[in-house]
């Protein structure tokens, strides 16, 4: 009767080992892509400095002047499985006392509608039908030495190249630069075409593809060359935003190393070694009735 409950007990661990196995497996292969998408409640806010020169309208001359740029950012619903998001970008002249708010010039505010799985606009319900990515996908580096990312000056997406790998603040990140230019602006309120051009540098976690810090330089200009600027910026990230980037992305490298590696195997593990005992026992007892 004990050498029955034992072979019983010995199947009941068997069959639990296998089932952990097989768990585990469709972890990797179902569970963890279903569960890898943006999150439906998904806001966050972005904080820039920077400066602006431009042409005064009064005096046609080039003024230059600090400002601060806000991008606020707020999933409102799902669409057909992308995520809309509404997105308010608010810019701040900030050598006035107070600041100016000049975003009936240069702010913006529009829905995105973003692929919850790979990061891409989805052009058909995108509000402007924005194509490329949204935000950098993961895994960037030599072998994903690019990518194809919305440009709102631009209106176009365009190609961030890999140039090298760094540390970051004591985190190893992967710089990507954006060298575009000779980019056509035609102007709705006359027969002008203006010219853009811009270079953009990324720094960019490649586990988790946040951006932990930005720089970028544009011009708009009355020819192709840049000569005859009509507006100039350059923004970067704020410190308080690069801060929180990093921290957002230390947090994302903790759950991908749980839900991506260390759940699944261990799973895998914990099932194969019950039934490796399961097997060791079955053998022992077959050798010692021998």
């Amino acid at each position: 009767m004990g050498a029955e409950k034992q072979r019983r007990r010995g199947f009941v661990v068997s069959i639990v080992g296998l089932i952990l196995v097989i768990l585990g497996v469709l972890w990797v292969a179902i569970i963890f892509p279903a569960l890898d998408k943006m999150p439906t409640d998904y806001e966050r806010t972005y904080y820039f400095d920077g400066n602006f020169t431009v042409v005064d309208p009064a005096t046609q001359l080039m003024e230059s002047f600090p400002i601060e740029q806000i991008l606020e950012q707020k999933a409102n619903g799902t669409q057909d499985g992308a995520l809309l998001i509404h997105e308010k970008r608010t810019i701040l002249r900030t050598d006035t006392n107070p600041a100016t708010d000049i975003s009936s010039i240069y702010g913006d505010e529009s829905t995105l509608a973003v692929d919850r799985h790979t990061l891409k606009f989805v052009p058909d319900i995108d509000m402007r039908h924005r194509t490329g990515y949204w935000e950098p996908p993961r895994g960037l580096g030599k072998d994903n030495s690019s990518f194809d990312l919305w440009n709102p000056g631009a209106n176009e997406p365009l190609t961030a190249e890999y140039m090298q790998t760094e540390d970051f603040s004591g985190m190893k990140v992967v710089l990507f630069r954006i060298d575009a230019g000779n980019i056509t602006l035609p102007d709705a309120e006359s027969s002008v075409t203006l010219y853009y051009k811009t270079t953009i540098v990324l720094l960019i976690d490649p586990r988790t593809g946040t951006v932990v810090d930005q720089d970028s330089v544009s011009i708009t200009s009355l020819d192709p060359m840049g000569s005859m600027p009509v507006q100039i910026s350059n923004v970067r990230y704020a410190e308080s935003t690069i801060v929180d980037l990093m921290d957002v992305a230390k947090d994302a490298q903790r759950m991908l190393l749980w839900f991506e590696t260390v759940i699944p195997w261990v799973l895998i593990g914990l099932g194969a070694i019950m039934v490796i005992i399961d097997a060791a026992f079955i053998s022992g007892r077959k050798a010692a009735q021998s």
